[in-house]
């Protein structure tokens, strides 16, 4: 079972919430799933904190329970695009650490780390 990022994401903003900690578990009881979101990246650390602590009440093993959030930058976000250039006889001409930002009207060179004024998480 797998509850992705995006879908929390528009779980706390359909709730107007800053914060939001889903805990989920299968049909047969036997798979367990806890997923966090924030509205900033303050609040999704907090969220997070708050995640780990219910895996920790939850009995999870200990190296389970200090999940981070995801990081805010290009290469997590859903609009960002690697560019790896053209293929040439002795392979890409890039290594995808540069591409564009699909959100804007036009597109808009960016670099994998740099940080999303539109994320929104490609997990």
């Amino acid at each position: 079972m797998n509850i992705p990022i995006a879908t929390v994401k528009r779980w706390r903003e359909e709730v107007d919430a800053t914060h939001l900690v889903v805990f989920a578990m299968d049909r047969d009881g036997n798979k367990q799933h806890v997923a966090t979101h924030g509205e900033t990246a303050q609040n999704a650390t907090e969220a997070a904190k708050a995640g780990n602590k219910l895996k920790g009440a939850l009995g999870w093993p200990d190296e389970l329970c200090h999940a981070k959030p995801l990081a805010r930058i290009c290469k997590n976000c859903t609009y960002y695009k690697p560019d790896y250039g053209i293929h040439c006889m002795n392979g890409w001409s890039g290594d995808g650490s540069r591409g564009w930002c699909q959100y804007e009207p036009t597109r808009i060179g960016k670099g994998e780390d740099c940080k999303c004024s539109c994320f929104e998480p490609n997990q």
